[in-house]
Formats: structure tokens, sequence, C-alpha cells
């Protein structure tokens, strides 16, 4: 794996800090090894990790399992409801979490202190299940020119005064030029109904950004909250149940 393949995302999070400092040495060891190039953040709270990885996305995460508020298990559980094929290693003191541990499927359960062997072995394992193919992306024309928007990022898309907004995670908002077509055959043309569906005349969501979906409207991985119209709600909640189902 060289340094012109998509980056390998990686996230750490550990309450104690030489317990977090002895896996990243590990982890930094490994990759050197290896020689594979990865993009790593290191958290001491699961709160941060949560909020954070909401955009970062990481391919594999190391969680400790006994942290302050949040157990690395619920968090890993929120995680996972977003991120269906992250990897999940776990880390802990305490072999009393191990079979409560596999309600997030994960893929391995080490018992502190962490043994580099027993590490390295479980990273090989994460590696060859994480598919670094290209993400997907979308160009979007723009005054101007053309935005490669990565389809990740995107929330959903509107439609008004003949002009395509993309909202997206990080709270931007990149609108096309004016459109001579509708709403309907842009995204006929531009995208497919698998990755979006239309809630609404004039509004399409990322089936995979959905948190929370009632028969009157759609909560956000954001928690912006968007309209469902009554007709189309059978069509989005089929999408969002396909999509929970892979």
């Amino acid at each position: 794996m060289g340094n012109n393949d998509t980056l390998l995302r990686i996230a750490v999070c550990d309450d104690d800090n030489s317990d977090r400092e002895r896996v990243c040495e590990y982890l930094k060891e490994y990759l050197a090894e290896k020689n594979i190039a990865a993009d790593l953040k290191v958290f001491d709270h699961p709160d941060k990790l949560i909020l954070e990885c909401e955009t970062f996305r990481p391919h594999i995460y190391i969680l400790d399992i006994v942290m302050p508020m949040v157990t690395g298990i619920e968090a890993a559980r929120e995680l996972r409801w977003n991120q269906p094929d992250a990897q999940i290693i776990f880390a802990t003191s305490e072999k009393s979490y191990a079979l409560e541990s596999f309600d997030v499927n994960p893929i391995n359960y080490i018992v502190k202190p962490v043994e580099k062997e027993k590490l390295f072995t479980t990273l090989d394992m994460a590696i060859s299940r994480v598919d670094l193919g290209e993400e997907k992306t979308v160009s979007v024309k723009v005054k101007g020119g053309f935005q490669t928007l990565r389809i990740s990022e995107i929330l959903y898309i509107d439609y008004r005064n003949h002009v395509v907004s993309y909202h997206l995670m990080n709270g931007e908002i990149v609108s096309t030029t004016t459109l001579r077509i509708g709403f309907a055959e842009y995204m006929e043309t531009y995208h497919d109904t698998a990755t979006f569906i239309r809630c609404h005349e004039s509004i399409a969501v990322n089936v995979a950004a959905i948190d929370k979906l009632t028969k009157t409207d759609i909560t956000l991985r954001s928690k912006e909250v968007i309209p469902v119209a009554k007709s189309r709600y059978n069509d989005v909640c089929d999408s969002y149940m396909e999509f929970r189902m892979k």
C-alpha cells in the first residue's frame, strides 16, 4: 500500500495517558514497518471522538472501554450507526466487557497492557478488511468552473429558483449555476437513487446522512431537520431500511 493510495484513517481513544501513548507508539511502529501512509487522530475523551469522527470517518478505531461518561462500547455503538464498515478494536483492562462488546461487532478485544504482537496481528486483520478504493465524488458546475465534492460529506441537496445547492457536513453550501432543467431531471442525470432519495418536491437527502426518520421529517447526522412529504415517505423509508440492512 503506497503513499499514492487513498489515505488510511485511524482513530485512537483512551483516557489513560500511558496506555494511549503505548498504543500510538506501537501503531506508528506498525505503519512504518509496513510502509503504510495513514492519518492518525488521537482522543482522550469519547465525546471528542464522536464529534470529530462524524467528518473524519476513520477506517479503524482503537478504543478503550472504561472511560468517563461514555464507555467505549457506547461510543462504538454511536459510531457504528453511521459507519457500518468501520473496523473496531477494543483495548481494555476489564475482561468482563467481552460479551457486551460483541454487540458492535469488534474485530478484536485486547486486554491491557496491550502487547505489540497482538496489536500488530489485529491491525493486519483490520487493514485487510478496509476498502481504500477511491471515495465516490461528484463534480458540480459552479460559477467559474467545477467543484468536486465527496458524496460522504453531502447531507442533502435542495432546489430553488433553478439553482441546486449541496449542503455539506461542515456547514458549507455549494450551489450550481442556473440550470435549464428541473430538479427531477437533474437528480436522475447526476445521482443514483440508492445514494440520494427525494424526500420532498425540491429536496433530496443522502440516505447515509439520515440519523432518524419519522413520517413528517428527517433528522440528519448534523442534527439539522428537513421535511418529508407524505407522498414520499414510503420511498424514503424503503431506501433507508435497505441502506441500514447492507
